[in-house]
């Protein structure tokens, strides 16, 4: 497994929902009460600055993990075709405040999804020893896994069935060889991710 670095940068309200262990609609609410300060991007999301949610989490008695301030946005890859994998990574790089993480079978993301659930999983749907849509299953199937994102990615042509379970169950399929402009731009959405030149690129 391989990680990549990452910058610190503002939270989302899920990140937040996480962090004090409350659903991301109750963040919005303390947010519309004023009672936790948060700036609005220019696509209309709520963002919560470190020591915002610091100050907030003290002000309510509230555990303080020790990685607050560094805690990046975490993405998991699952993909066994190592050129795959070098163009999934050049392409979310240029992201900020991402970490960046590869697995190339399904047991072994399996295995890594349930000790630190990513925020985003782009998963290939034909990997060793358990495949995609039974990872994407039981990731969506476990209430402690069901918030984590999922990008499918497959270079044959799914069956129906298949193609109908994704639609369900990922928040998005891409057939290969991959638009990378498109790819980062469906990545940043889902991650809520404050991007303009970056995409660019």
């Amino acid at each position: 497994m391989r990680i990549t670095g990452s910058k610190s940068r503002a939270f989302t309200t899920f990140e937040v929902g996480r962090i004090c262990g409350v659903f991301h609609t109750t963040v919005i609410n303390w947010v519309n009460k004023g009672k936790l300060k948060a700036y609005v991007t220019p696509g209309g999301h709520r963002r919560i600055l470190p020591e915002d949610l610091i100050d907030f989490m003290k002000r309510f008695e509230m555990p303080i993990p020790d990685n607050l301030v560094d805690r990046s946005m975490n993405i998991l890859i699952v993909e066994d075709d190592a050129s795959v994998q070098r163009m999934l990574m050049r392409s979310l790089q240029a992201l900020p405040g991402v970490k960046i993480e590869v697995c190339e079978s399904g047991l072994e993301a399996l295995m890594h999804i349930g000790k630190e659930p990513p925020d985003l999983l782009i998963l290939d749907i034909r990997i060793p020893q358990v495949n995609g849509l039974e990872v994407c299953r039981l990731v969506k199937s476990c209430e402690h896994t069901r918030p984590v994102k999922v990008i499918a990615i497959s270079g044959e042509k799914l069956s129906s069935e298949d193609e109908k379970f994704l639609k369900h169950h990922a928040d998005c399929y891409f057939r290969k060889p991959l638009s990378t402009g498109e790819f980062k731009r469906k990545v940043a959405e889902l991650l809520e991710l404050d991007v303009f030149s970056e995409l660019n690129s």
